[in-house]
């Protein structure tokens, strides 16, 4: 039998990622004049399952790490460098990661749009409505 929505739960899993960061990006936006707080990131290992993982086939290769049960976990940014008041926020680079995050999340929403039409199209016999 054919899953018509297998390739669905990795895009929403994706979705719920970039909207998880947006917040997480927002908060160092808003924190940019905060003495001593430090930039912050998410992983990415919420989107990947032990199914859908690269896998490791020798004890020499390196094993993933994290999994989809544990969600993704909100990071110290190693690539932020502290200002003067011990801050790490810049506005120029945090701006830049919203508008990626932001992207990322819109060609998510066209993927899902484009695949729901396509099964309904399916669903209707080519049947315009």
């Amino acid at each position: 039998m054919i899953d018509l929505f297998s390739g669905l739960s990795l895009i929403e899993r994706s979705l719920d990622y970039h909207l998880k960061r947006h917040g997480v990006l927002s908060s160092n936006v808003a924190n940019a004049e905060t003495p001593g707080y430090r930039s912050k990131d998410v992983t990415f290992d919420v989107v990947l399952d032990d199914a859908e993982r690269l896998r490791f086939t020798h004890p020499g290769h390196i094993s993933p790490t994290g999994s989809a049960e544990t969600g993704s976990e909100v990071f110290d940014d190693p690539g932020a460098t502290p200002g003067n008041d011990g801050n790490t926020v810049s506005m120029e680079r945090e701006m830049a990661k919203v508008a990626a995050n932001s992207l990322r999340y819109q060609t998510n929403i066209e993927i899902v749009s484009r695949r729901l039409k396509l099964l309904k199209y399916a669903a209707t016999d080519g049947a315009a409505r």
